[in-house]
């Protein structure tokens, strides 16, 4: 299949059939494995993120307009009708920075897929395995549309949020078990909902794209199911998605290489709650930080990083704690005199510490065309004249540097902590590693609950 060949099928049904003939059976186990770790990564980041004060002002308003209380709210005792609860739970999910990326896109697969997901098991039968095998498919069709073979796409649209409506809806028509016209139906739905601008990085707009894309993905399925008619052609069209955002490139190869390899297999966790561009640079501070080097003996610091990084967190000065996770100064620092960087050290009081302001004045930055995305060098200037030098071929979490389950556990544990008991915790964590036996995954997201 060309995408020049008029005599094939649109690319928009071609994926919509590979998504409604799926099978269970078709997908490896290590596909399925991958599926319960981003699954317990979006609930331990969504726990951890759903008291924030940005998730406030987002239930204050969607209460006053809900409808009936079908979903859980993830930390909360309230409950909302599904498409809120998708919003509100996707926005949780996103704020802190702590979702799963994908290894060589720019994306966050799980971000809005999960959670609208979720929110659909709460008002429709989806059992575990099938939830676990939509995810797979959302995070496959995002994957291929955001692939550069795929598109060139304009720099200022946010690329998670730009595709995660595609993927909220493949997943959500999946779960549905909507035939192939009923899915490319609701992938066109997705498309015009489309949306999300990187301008809204430092602001809490930015984990709302995250909700928005939820709420759109699973609206499109159900209006989709319901008979309700979407473009065709919504991606490849010549007025579609891809026009819309970029330019084609081979908008057929997501066809054509289609779980080739299967693109939950390509994601990664966070082990720091920022950037993902910044994680080499944290990760070369924090190792000269535990060689036991003071941070009041540090003359200057120069960081060189991949052109990327700079692009996306070169603020020198972040006012506050969504400004700073997209800070490379503010993590260098923040690793360099407090040898962790974690959710605490995004708090206001770090940002203004002075000791990490007076450290941040010392820090430089520049571009090294040739790294890769989580490469990164750090050298520093010491008072007493000398030169030390860290270079991370690749940082903790990376694809080549994973993070194992038990260490994944973890994070999800210590991020329930202060909104599940640790029993509470320990036993959603256990649902999670095991919801492919479940026959009701709603089990799993009311589990979540404050």
């Amino acid at each position: 299949m060309t995408a020049s060949d008029p005599g094939t099928t649109p690319i928009t049904l071609a994926l919509a059939r590979r998504i409604s003939n799926a099978k269970a059976c078709d997908i490896p186990p290590e596909a399925f494995h991958q599926a319960r770790r981003s699954v317990l990564n979006w609930l331990g980041a969504a726990l951890g993120g759903c008291r924030d004060t940005s998730v406030t002002h987002a239930l204050a308003m969607a209460t006053e307009f809900s409808g009936p209380p079908q979903s859980t709210v993830v930390g909360h005792a309230t409950r909302m009708d599904s498409l809120n609860a998708a919003l509100i739970n996707g926005t949780s999910g996103n704020i802190l920075d702590f979702d799963d990326t994908h290894a060589h896109i720019v994306l966050h697969p799980s971000a809005s897929i999960t959670c609208a997901l979720f929110a659909l098991s709460e008002i429709r039968p989806v059992a575990g395995q099938a939830l676990l095998q939509a995810l797979i498919l959302g995070i496959e069709l995002e994957s291929r549309l955001l692939d550069p073979r795929t598109a060139s796409y304009r720099f200022a649209w946010s690329p998670t949020t730009s595709v995660a409506s595609l993927g909220a809806a493949a997943a959500c028509a999946s779960a549905l078990g909507l035939d192939e016209l009923k899915t490319a139906w609701a992938l066109g739905l997705a498309a015009t909902q489309a949306g999300g601008l990187r301008e809204t990085g430092g602001s809490m707009s930015k984990a709302f794209n995250a909700g928005h894309a939820a709420r759109s993905g699973l609206a499109a399925a159900l209006l989709a199911a319901r008979g309700f008619t979407g473009a065709t052609t919504a991606i490849e069209g010549p007025k579609g998605f891809i026009a819309a955002f970029g330019e084609a490139r081979d908008p057929a190869s997501m066809v054509e290489h289609w779980s080739d390899p299967w693109q939950v297999l390509m994601n990664t966790y966070k082990p720091f709650p920022c950037g993902i561009v910044t994680h080499a640079v944290i990760d070369g501070c924090l190792q000269l930080h535990a060689e036991g080097i003071a941070a009041a003996g540090i003359c200057s610091v120069q960081l060189v990083v991949h052109p990327m990084a700079m692009r996306l967190t070169g603020r020198e000065a972040p006012s506050n704690p969504l400004e700073a996770k997209l800070s490379i100064f503010h993590v260098a620092a923040a690793a360099l005199l407090r040898g962790r960087v974690g959710v605490k050290e995004f708090h206001p009081e770090c940002i203004a510490d002075p000791a990490i302001l007076q450290l941040r004045g010392r820090i430089a930055a520049r571009v090294e065309e040739g790294f890769a995305t989580d490469e990164a060098e750090v050298v520093l200037v010491l008072d007493d004249g000398r030169h030390v030098v860290r270079h991370v071929d690749h940082a903790v979490g990376s694809l080549l540097r994973p993070i194992g389950d038990a260490a994944l556990e973890a994070k999800f544990m210590d991020l329930a902590d202060g909104v599940l008991t640790r029993p509470s915790a320990a036993a959603l964590a256990e649902r999670v590693w095991t919801m492919d036996r479940l026959d009701d995954a709603s089990e799993v997201i009311r589990a979540s609950a404050g």
